[in-house]
């Protein structure tokens, strides 16, 4: 019945007595030994003369082994072995029992565990594989067990926590004793997201932490570790968001700056295409009333007044032109001559109705050379003044006062008239679009949007100050550019 037991055994099964004779042995022993070491190991075989023609070294070892054994020490050890260029690993246990005659018998057991060795060298290659994975990430991982303690974390975390609070984290101590202890706001803070995530609930927070050269935006996630339907614990993520809130950032403002823009181009259609229709009927009015007055003596003062509109429809087509010009061209920079670009404007408005009247006058400091656009320094003295001849007053004689100076970092230009003036309520609406004070202005309600739009293009600043009978004064600064800005 013994021997039967032990043939059925998963387990090899060695029995000795206290000389290391073999007192009983399964097969499964026998051909470990007999693939093993070539020893066939039959029971009255004393064990260690067996082993001692075979391999001394080997012989010592299991000598040593019972002898251990048999002071009543259990003894578990690994023995590894090759078969046909592979390798085997056994472990083998040595246990002594007393026989009731008080002899002692040593049970040797030895069980197959090569499988389990290729498992256990899996599980640490895969180990040491997420390890890596773990410290090579961008995140901060950390990991916390019920009783708040650090179970581990990444590179990461331990970098960034040391930057922000200037402690060293450490596994094992309570995570909350790692922020600063004067900061009782952050460690309560920080305990109820810890206990929120402990009671089952995912979290997401933000938080700004001190950087290496800034402050950083930082995204914080954490989530339960549920085992067997309990919360053991909770992990934590933290990933930097600095560049990503800056995009979402810039991103809403160009929404809203092309919000902006959608609603200019709006209302610049529909303001366009009824002051440019207004004045084509007008003209197709006057034909008709050509054709149908009898009396030919009329037709001058009709063609003066076409004339009139024509001249108004081309000075709302040029207003358009200069405002596509600002929004598109590129900013060409060169050294500007103040007295030419002066020049060329009062040369270009000499014929406009009215111009002859204003007494123009000019003081022009050049101490500096000075480097802009041309083109759109163009723009802003042409409106200007064109402004003055339509907005003066005819019950006196009428002035403009141009003074420019250069210096070393920007222009000051100064536009001083005599006209009616603005009135005070509608100072901080003259640079609107389409903006008309009343229904008698002679302009398109394009032109000072259009000067304040190149001033803004060429990174300058604009202010006006007006007085209803006494006139207006149009101060603009404009930096000097030695290189092309960013578009």
């Amino acid at each position: 019945m013994f021997t039967s037991i032990i043939e059925d055994a998963d387990a090899n099964i060695l029995l000795l007595d206290e000389d290391f004779r073999v007192v009983n042995l399964n097969s499964g022993f026998f051909w470990i030994f007999y693939e093993t070491y070539g020893i066939e190991l039959r029971k009255g075989n004393l064990l260690l003369e067996s082993l001692e023609r075979k391999n001394p070294d080997l012989t010592k070892e299991w000598k040593e082994r019972c002898i251990l054994a048999l002071s009543g020490t259990p003894i578990k050890v690994e023995d590894v072995f090759e078969i046909d260029g592979r390798n085997y690993y056994w472990e083998i246990h040595f246990v002594s029992r007393t026989r009731p005659d008080g002899s002692q018998l040593i049970s040797v057991f030895s069980r197959d565990i090569t499988v389990r060795k290729a498992y256990q060298k899996k599980i640490v290659q895969n180990e040491a594989n997420l390890r890596s994975i773990f410290n090579t990430v961008d995140d901060s991982i950390w990991l916390i067990n019920t009783d708040l303690e650090l179970i581990d974390f990444n590179t990461q975390f331990q970098k960034v926590h040391k930057q922000a609070f200037g402690v060293r984290p450490i596994r094992g101590v309570n995570v909350l004793t790692l922020l600063p202890a004067s900061d009782a706001g952050l460690i309560d803070k920080w305990r109820d997201r810890y206990q929120s995530g402990l009671a089952g609930k995912p979290g997401k927070f933000h938080e700004l932490l001190p950087g290496e050269k800034e402050v950083r935006n930082v995204e914080i996630r954490t989530y339960p570790i549920v085992e067997n339907g309990m919360v053991t614990g909770l992990t934590a993520y933290a990933r930097d968001v600095t560049q990503q809130v800056r995009t979402e950032g810039l991103l809403k403002a160009q929404n809203e700056e092309l919000t902006k823009i959608n609603s200019e181009l709006d209302r610049f259609v529909y303001s366009a295409s009824h002051d440019l229709r207004a004045p084509l009927m007008s003209v197709k009015g006057l034909l008709n009333m050509i054709n149908m007055d009898p009396d030919k003596d009329h037709v001058p003062k009709y063609l003066e007044l076409i004339d009139q509109s024509v001249s108004k429809l081309d000075h709302f087509i040029t207003d358009i032109i200069l405002y596509s010009r600002n929004a598109r061209m590129e900013v060409k920079l060169k050294e500007i001559d103040f007295d030419a670009l002066f020049d060329e404007s009062f040369e270009s408005l000499k014929y406009m109705d009215g111009a002859s009247s204003l007494e123009i006058t000019r003081e022009i400091d050049n101490a500096y050379p000075f480097y802009s656009d041309a083109s759109r320094l163009s723009i802003i003295f042409n409106n200007i003044i064109a402004n003055a001849v339509r907005y003066r007053d005819t019950r006196k004689a009428s002035r403009l006062h141009v003074r420019i100076t250069a210096m070393e970092d920007r222009a000051e230009l100064q536009f001083a008239d005599n006209g009616i003036g603005i009135a005070e309520e509608h100072l901080d609406s003259i640079f609107r679009m389409f903006f008309r004070a009343n229904a008698d202005s002679k302009g398109s309600g394009l032109g000072l949007y259009i000067v304040k739009g190149v001033v803004d293009k060429l990174g300058g600043t604009i202010r006006v100050d007006s007085t209803v009978g006494l006139g207006t004064t149009f101060t603009i600064v404009i930096p000097t550019r030695l290189a092309d800005p960013v578009h």
